[in-house]
């Protein structure tokens, strides 16, 4: 027993249908890799995303006071209302 999907938009449809005459697939291997294509570029962009986060925080902790780096957010505000 297979799986459904009911695509309701004849403009996918028909997209579908032309992708998978131009490749010669099955439309539901050009809508399989077509979706495999953009859940993997969406990881991509995520990890570049988080690369540059964990770039703009080594660079954050590099320009702290030594004396502030590796404590708590407790002991930020401890130091900061002493």
């Amino acid at each position: 027993m297979g799986v459904q999907l009911n695509i309701n938009d004849a403009e996918t449809v028909r997209l579908a249908r032309q992708l998978a005459d131009a490749t010669g697939q099955p439309v539901t291997q050009v809508i399989r890799l077509a979706l495999e294509r953009e859940v993997q570029r969406r990881e991509e962009e995520f990890a570049k995303i988080l690369a540059k986060v964990k770039e703009i925080s080594r660079e954050f902790v590099t320009s702290m006071p030594p004396e502030m780096r590796g404590k708590s957010s407790k002991e930020w505000m401890d130091d900061i209302y002493d």
